[in-house]
């Protein structure tokens, strides 16, 4: 009689544990839809936001440009053409190196071990990096990505460009202004090795320093 007693408090505790742990799990879903709800809601307000306060065009418009200038830096360097790259750089990179920059771009093309044979499709971003109530956006920023950057010896890279098409107050700056080549199989082969924390530049190779301070 007390083995059926135990057996049927057993199975009700039983029952009773997957009853809570199946109502908690439902209040635990939809607590998650609502917060997808949120999170939806807030994306789409931030968006409509950007839009008010850049301008939808400027936001096109910078990754048009993003576009544009990571399709030209990437058939310099598969071309190895110095002066077509050292054309796209703006006023103030090019003061910045005077007659060492046509070296450092060929130091680029050197630091590339092969021919390019194929790469992903150019990633674009386009943001205000500094704005005023009075005037808007007077630092408009872009960037250019090119991942998997890979050449007919096997080696594997990434490019990284950046510039500005707003800098208010310094022309200079408008355009093309920086660019990293990293080389990806390094990077990769210290994280195999398991070694610490390194920072990524020591694989890459660049053009280009922005003023330590911004200028506006």
């Amino acid at each position: 009689m007390f083995k059926k007693i135990a057996v049927v408090l057993t199975a009700a505790v039983l029952f009773t544990s997957c009853a809570f742990t199946e109502t908690v799990n439902k209040k635990i879903d939809k607590a998650k839809e609502k917060v997808n709800e949120k999170v939806s809601e807030a994306e789409e307000k931030f968006s409509d936001k950007m839009e008010d306060i850049y301008g939808e065009s400027s936001l096109d418009e910078g990754k048009r440009i993003a576009k544009e200038v990571g399709q030209n830096v990437l058939t310099a360097i598969q071309n190895e053409d110095v002066d077509a790259l050292a054309d796209m750089f703006c006023q103030y990179t090019v003061d910045e190196y005077g007659d060492d920059l046509k070296p450092e771009i060929q130091k680029i093309y050197d630091y590339i071990d092969g021919e390019i044979v194929s790469h992903d499709e150019i990633e674009t971003r386009s943001n205000a990096a500094k704005m005023t109530a009075e005037d808007g956006p007077v630092i408009f920023s872009y960037h250019a990505i090119i991942e998997n950057v890979i050449t007919d010896n096997g080696n594997r890279y990434s490019i990284s460009c950046k510039g500005y098409t707003i800098y208010k107050d310094h022309q200079d700056l408008v355009g093309f202004v920086q660019i990293y080549v990293t080389d990806e199989n390094k990077f990769d082969l210290l994280h195999q090795n398991n070694v610490g924390s390194v920072d990524k530049s020591e694989f890459s190779y660049h053009i280009g320093h922005m003023p330590e301070k911004p200028l506006v």
